[in-house]
């Protein structure tokens, strides 16, 4: 299942890092898996080539820009310190309290959840038409707008609008305008 995956493990508890891996090896039969004791060397050695990503909810907040586009491949690495509310929207979790069996068990069931998603990369992509709405909502334009200038019906942007939604997970104007923008899709200087 994971023979062939890229695997990052960021988390500054080498115990954890050296442990998760080896597990990983162990159980799942894992390939590739390179461990980052700081978050910096991570993004600093092209980040976006892992096929999935273990770290702590404190990097994922603090380089949001990074992992919210690849959020679905995220594992958090939770403890009973964390809040469970503060990261409800994020599904894929892993509590490192956990006795080894039961981390076998969560391990096996995100693995398959996210495994899942490799096959279907391509369907998530965005078309190129929901690109240009996409474009066309972080610059602030209003349905209607969307649809005049596209010259499209009111319905289409809509619908438009869900996919891009159900594609992403981001439900928000402000959201979608920040994954345009950390992904290329539009310039700074070009949301008002």
């Amino acid at each position: 299942m994971l023979h062939n995956k890229d695997i990052a493990i960021i988390s500054p508890v080498t115990l954890i890092n050296i442990g998760l891996k080896q597990i990983m090896t162990d159980y799942f039969s894992a390939g590739s898996i390179t461990l980052y004791g700081d978050a910096g060397c991570f993004l600093s050695e092209s980040p976006e080539k892992y096929d999935l990503y273990f770290t702590f909810p404190d990097t994922f907040l603090f380089h949001y820009d990074f992992f919210l586009p690849r959020k679905g491949k995220t594992i958090l690495l939770t403890d009973c310190t964390y809040p469970q509310s503060d990261f409800s929207n994020i599904e894929h979790q892993l509590s490192i309290r956990a006795d080894l069996n039961s981390l076998i068990e969560q391990l096996q069931s995100l693995i398959e959840n996210t495994c899942q998603k490799f096959p279907n990369d391509s369907q998530e992509e965005l078309s190129p038409r929901e690109i240009e709405v996409l474009q066309l909502i972080a610059q602030g334009y209003i349905n209607k707008e969307i649809a005049d200038r596209l010259n499209i019906s009111i319905n289409t942007v809509l619908s438009h609008r869900k996919n891009i939604t159900a594609k992403l997970g981001i439900k928000s104007v402000s959201g979608l305008s920040f994954y345009a923008m950390m992904n290329g899709y539009v310039s700074s200087v070009e949301i008002e």
